[in-house]
């Protein structure tokens, strides 16, 4: 069946998103984590001005589990969500400039979610992060929004500006899911 990828960058609302599709289709779902879930010395270390392999291959193997994880459910015949794929550990590397070489398995669909800078902001702050307390913050995540949507016009991926969007309203879930099911 159908590996399904919402991805984007950090506080558009891949997660939330994620789950509440997962819990309309009764579907598995896989996450990259938060707070609590990532150890602290790489969420520390994504802010900081160190170029660090040591937590960009941490996010590559949390990636491929996530993803050799997702196959597994998908070769038993469910669809499934992440919030993650090869696209964006591209994303997250080129915005970096960091030169990792690495092979994830693929995903099925890619849906790409953006959003203006004010809703960016918005949201972020919603999640009242400690790690996520800094003016790097706002900055970072629309870099990395630019480089996804630049690496997006070369694949087949839907993208979704989920600015005037409301991912706890019926009628937004339900025009999401059209679009992902077409």
């Amino acid at each position: 069946m159908t590996i399904i990828s919402i991805v984007g960058t950090s506080g558009v609302g891949k997660s939330f998103l994620i789950k509440q599709l997962a819990a309309i289709e009764c579907l598995p779902a896989f996450f990259e984590g938060e707070e609590g879930t990532i150890p602290k010395e790489i969420l520390e270390n994504i802010f900081s001005d160190d170029d660090s392999s040591m937590r960009y291959n941490w996010f590559i193997n949390h990636y491929k589990k996530i993803l050799s994880n997702a196959k597994k459910i998908s070769d038993l015949g469910f669809d499934c969500y992440t919030d993650c794929s090869e696209l964006s550990a591209r994303a997250i590397l080129t915005a970096e400039n960091a030169d990792i070489n690495f092979a994830l398995p693929k995903s099925d669909q890619i849906v790409l979610l953006t959003a203006s800078k004010e809703k960016l902001q918005e949201l972020i702050d919603l999640r009242d992060r400690n790690s996520e307390k800094n003016k790097k913050t706002i900055i970072r995540a629309l870099k990395i929004q630019d480089h996804f949507i630049e690496l997006a016009k070369n694949e087949r991926v839907l993208i979704i500006d989920r600015s005037k969007l409301d991912f706890t309203k019926e009628e937004n879930l339900k025009s999401i899911l059209r679009k992902i099911r077409k």
